[in-house]
């Protein structure tokens, strides 16, 4: 069974003012009733078929009978992969053959095809699918110049995703964990003997270091034989790669062993195994049912049968356009090794779900609709969130509602953040009165269902890279919809086309709490009745208590300041801090260190007790200049951000939070950007607010472009200013 051992915590190990862990409207519906409606077009609109990477699949043709194939339509019908025709074939007049090319992305485990009528096909590569495509990298060529005579090269891959380390370098994902005196023991299948050496690649991620050089040892061994120890310096990715006997292996399962040695002078060692990749020399025929080889003119095919089987070579020398291989006619390549899969009769791999594509069509009145209102989600949580439709519609604003699921089939049937984004791209061009967006639905930074369950990835977000803390969410792509000017890394302001909100919610029963908490405000129930506002510091540094001050001072003489300064080791300060809930603020700012579900070293505030908060007089906008406490992607722990938002008597109903570790020198640019922005709003909505803040921010320093990146609306958008 796989376990994840998780990196971001609950709680934090406290650092020098951070938290330092361990580590597109082509179709909208637009609302006249405000009822999200979802209608399909009716058969023959084709299907999503979800397939393994990296194999030949084979698919029954009178399973595609109910998504409107027919026989005599196979000329008519158009298999692709992310916008790209590729090929299929008809083996038998009965069963749908095609290859499911290397692939790997953190949002999806399995590829996604659509096999659709011709007339419905539009041709649209995804312009970074040569990203997508896995190319095994061969061996060196020393090792290649031995190849025996009659022989092909064999390739397989074992990798388990059990770990999740954010500040690992490349793949953030990685399988055992290796430390002193520790030996993990790793099956090893072969269907044949090999006919030569093994050539065998270890990527290791590494997380120790000391004075001592070396300060990593690794010991290898197969079958209980030893054979190899290997040394390396220092923490970070290493790739390792060794020649081993053939002869040690045998058919069957191989054991191959991996111990860590103690070393004088170095407390730990510890290091994670990323993957095992092994190239072994075999003769052919292969026992194997299926098996990537690589192969040149040095070996002559001749007649393969293994036990009356018929037998399938495809030629795979362009993973998007395989051609089947003719045993008998064609050769392999002269000069450097091509690769190839070999499939037996019974060696096809099967599809893992089929699922209708399912298109909306909204009528002709609909598609005039000028939208200023746009929101998205999974079905089931669109339909609690009508009343709030409804409000926003009454309030003045043109409403739609978008069922995320539709979006996927628009653009390549993936599950992924890209798909939103350009959705919201083709809407804003079509709508550009677009200006409030709410994504509906959590996330996680498990989204393809690695050690979690994937059903807890409601609607994905973007992951980006930050200095601290290693990979983290960020949701500002979705508002950067100018194609010309997206790339994060180059550009010297943000400039969001939309105000993006997200409300992370994993449940109906969820969204119809924070929905009806926003009706009480929006009715004025619930909504400040005073401009004051409130700062709290952390007591562990003075700094937090200055930053307090200066933020408190930015008001002005029109809104009333309030700053809480506890003393170290003061007592009870989650009930004070509950008690400055109960009042009326018509913003709380918190300024200290932080973790995900608290704020301070000493835990003076936590989700627990924002989950007790209740006899509010008011919803305050709580601001957190603070680490991680918007970190609402940890599939388990639950964020005092979602705390807040979720507390059905209390709490609050929108908040600004960062997913990131980050300084306070840098948070302090967004803070003072917001204020001069919240001052010259007037009336309006926090959303035009949340816009304008950005262009005041210049991004001098990687930290600044951290905290602007990862710092997150939680809410919604078009929730008016007290």
């Amino acid at each position: 069974m796989k376990k994840a051992v998780i990196f971001f915590k609950p709680r934090g190990v406290f650092l020098a003012g951070v938290v330092v862990l361990l580590s597109w409207l082509s179709a909208c519906t637009v609302l006249r009733s405000v009822q999200p409606q979802y209608r399909s077009t009716g058969e023959g609109q084709g299907v999503k078929i979800a397939a393994p990477a990296d194999a030949m699949i084979s698919l029954p043709l009178n399973q595609l009978r109910s998504f409107g194939y027919g026989e005599a339509d196979t000329e008519q019908w158009v298999l692709s992969f992310r916008g790209v025709q590729i090929p299929y074939w008809i083996l038998k007049a009965h069963q749908l053959v095609f290859y499911s090319p290397p692939t790997k992305s953190e949002y999806w485990e399995e590829n996604t095809f659509l096999f659709q009528p011709r007339s419905r096909f539009i041709s649209n590569p995804d312009p970074q699918l040569l990203t997508l495509l896995q190319t095994p990298q061969l061996p060196a060529p020393s090792f290649l110049e031995q190849q025996p005579a009659q022989t092909v090269l064999t390739y397989h891959k074992i990798e388990e995703d059990q770990v999740y380390q954010s500040q690992a370098e490349g793949d953030h994902w990685l399988w055992e964990k290796l430390v002193n005196s520790q030996q993990k023991r790793i099956a090893v299948p072969f269907a044949d003997v090999p006919a030569g050496d093994v050539f065998v690649r270890m990527v290791i991620f590494s997380t120790t270091e000391a004075p001592t050089a070396p300060d990593h040892r690794l010991q290898i061994s197969v079958n209980d034989q030893f054979l190899e120890e290997i040394a390396w310096d220092g923490k970070g990715l290493q790739s390792i790669e060794k020649v081993l006997p053939g002869k040690v292996f045998r058919e069957g399962e191989n054991l191959v062993s991996l111990s860590i040695p103690e070393i004088e002078g170095v407390f730990a060692q510890v290091s994670y195994l990323d993957k095992l990749e092994i190239f072994s020399w075999q003769r052919i025929p292969f026992q194997a049912k299926q098996l990537r080889f690589y192969a040149n003119r040095a070996v002559d095919f001749g007649l393969v049968e293994r036990k009356g089987e018929a037998i399938r070579v495809y030629d795979l020398n362009d993973f998007l356009n395989p051609k089947e291989f003719k045993i008998g006619e064609d050769e392999f390549p002269e000069g450097g090794l091509k690769p190839y899969l070999w499939v037996t009769e019974d060696g096809f791999r099967q599809p893992t779900e089929l699922r209708a594509i399912v298109e909306d069509q909204p009528s002709p009145e609909e598609q005039t609709q000028d939208i200023e209102y746009l929101a998205i989600g999974q079905r089931d949580l669109l339909e609690p969130l009508q009343p709030l439709l409804e409000l926003r519609q009454q309030q003045g604003l043109s409403v739609a509602a978008k069922s995320v699921e539709e979006i996927y089939d628009q653009f390549y049937g993936f599950a992924e953040p890209q798909a939103i984004r350009h959705y919201l791209m083709n809407s804003l061009r079509e709508n550009p009165s677009l200006k409030y967006v709410l994504l509906v639905g959590d996330a996680t930074y498990d989204p393809s269902g690695k050690v979690s369950r994937v059903e807890n990835n409601r609607l994905p977000t973007y992951f980006i890279e930050t200095i601290f803390g290693g990979q983290t969410s960020s949701e500002l792509p979705f508002a950067l919809l100018d194609d010309q000017n997206y790339d994060p890394e180059t550009l010297p302001i943000f400039q969001p086309q939309v105000a993006v909100g997200r409300v992370p919610a994993s449940s109906a029963r969820q969204i119809q709490a924070w929905v009806s908490k926003v009706l009480e405000y929006e009715k004025g129930n619930k909504k400040p009745a005073r401009d004051a506002v409130l700062a709290i510091a952390d007591p562990y540094e003075d700094y937090f208590g200055r930053d307090a001050e200066a933020f408190a001072a930015l008001w002005g003489d029109t809104i009333e300041e309030e700053i809480y300064l506890p003393q170290s080791g003061e007592s009870d300060l989650e009930n004070k801090i509950r008690n400055y809930f109960q009042q009326d603020y018509s913003l709380i700012a918190y300024f200290g260190h932080g973790a995900i579900d608290l704020w301070g070293k000493d835990e003076i505030f936590s989700a627990k007790e924002a989950q007790k908060l209740v006899e509010q007089a008011s919803y305050p906008l709580v601001l957190n200049f603070t680490c991680l406490t918007g970190y609402y992607i940890h599939p388990e722990a639950i964020s005092l951000t979602e705390a807040l938002l979720w507390n059905p008597d209390g709490g609050t109903i929108f908040v600004i939070a960062p997913t990131s570790l980050t300084l306070a020198d840098d948070q302090s640019f967004f803070w003072k950007a917001f204020v001069e922005s919240y001052l010259l709003a007037g009336e309006g909505r926090i959303g035009d607010i949340w816009m304008a803040t950005f262009p005041k921010i210049p991004l001098t320093s990687a930290g600044v472009r951290d905290v602007v990146a990862t710092y997150t609306f939680f809410g919604d958008p078009a929730t008016t200013l007290p």
